[in-house]
């Protein structure tokens, strides 16, 4: 029976010292988590005075002496909780926290922990890098665990976007939000191209700019001509309009003052004296048609310019875009004064 209770006595501390071994590795990289942060503290109050004096020499130095202090520690808790030096594990652990700190500082990810910043980000990298000692001091749950965390923290470094990234991510975010406004804005403000309904006329291609629209149309028969409009404009000088119209082959045939011979005004509106290109002010509103042949017709499509008989008939035939029309065929890809032009079938 004296035998029985000895063994029994024996099984139970073998568990109590079962139980007492598992734990003593996290005790290492416990105590690992602490010095790494203390070493983060003092190698990043050394930068900071560092770059306040421009001496490089003092943060190389803290770096160095912080590395040579942390594996001392490591080893020195290793052997004294495990039995066993962990050389080349406190080695790794210390190398990979030296080079977390030096690309997040490089790269602007982490600022100095002695200014008490990105203060959770130095926690998560500090605790990483002690739980990447576990890979050295088992079981192999712990060895797993440690690997991991390496991974992550690479990971974490390599994902955390940088300075210039979140300023670019926020300006772009700014632009979107400015570019939304300025398309609300159009859209409530009404500037939307002039189109024909005129029969066999079709309004091949438009753009929008907010300050002027224009209109390229075409007929049946491939006639074109373009139509501009822009707002908030002054009272015309009564010679400017003329150089709105002009066109190939016309000169400033008059001297200084006087309008070209081809060039008629009448009140308010202005037109070539063939009728290929007119002119109108309307309260703050001007509005051109000009003929348009060769390569500008084949462009959208037709073959020839507008007649003058088609620039006068068109000319009667505008209307404002409606706001739905606006909606389809420009607003996706309305940006102010950078608006493309767009093509609209069926229009």
């Amino acid at each position: 029976m004296e035998r029985v209770g000895a063994t029994e006595t024996t099984v139970g501390g073998d568990r109590t010292s079962a139980r007492s071994t598992r734990w003593r590795p996290l005790a290492v990289i416990a105590g690992t988590n602490l010095v790494m942060l203390l070493v983060d503290y003092g190698v990043s109050y050394a930068t900071v005075a560092g770059l306040f004096s421009g001496s490089i020499a003092l943060i190389i130095g803290a770096v160095v002496a912080g590395f040579v202090l942390l594996v001392g520690v490591v080893v020195a808790l290793s052997k004294v909780l495990t039995g066993e030096s962990t050389i080349f594990g406190a080695i790794a652990a210390a190398a990979l926290l030296t080079w977390a700190g030096a690309f997040g500082f490089l790269n602007g990810i982490l600022r100095p922990l002695a200014l008490q910043e990105d203060v959770l980000l130095h926690l998560a990298v500090c605790g990483m890098a002690s739980l990447f000692v576990g890979l050295f001091l088992g079981p192999w749950p712990l060895r797993i665990a440690g690997a991991l965390s390496a991974v992550g923290l690479v990971t974490l470094l390599a994902l955390t976007p940088t300075p210039a990234e979140t300023v670019a991510v926020e300006q772009e975010k700014a632009a979107a939000e400015d570019l939304d406004a300025a398309r609300a804005q159009w859209l409530d403000s009404g500037r939307f191209p002039l189109v024909s309904d005129l029969p066999g006329w079709s309004n091949v291609e438009v753009r929008a700019t907010g300050s002027d629209a224009g209109t390229w149309v075409r007929s049946e028969a491939g006639a074109v001509a373009q139509i501009i409009t822009q707002w908030d404009s002054p009272e015309p000088d009564p010679l400017a309009p003329c150089n709105f119209i002009v066109g190939p082959g016309l000169e400033w045939d008059q001297g200084y003052g006087q309008l070209p011979t081809w060039c008629v005004n009448s009140g308010n509106r202005w037109e070539r004296s063939d009728g290929s290109a007119i002119f109108v002010f309307d309260s703050g509103t001007t509005t051109w048609i000009k003929a348009y042949g060769g390569y500008d017709a084949e462009r959208v499509g037709g073959s020839e310019p507008a007649s003058p008989q088609d620039i006068a008939a068109l000319l009667g035939s505008l209307r404002t875009m409606s706001r739905e029309d606006a909606e389809q065929y420009l607003l996706p890809t309305f940006d102010g004064m950078n608006s493309p032009e767009v093509r609209t079938p069926g229009l």
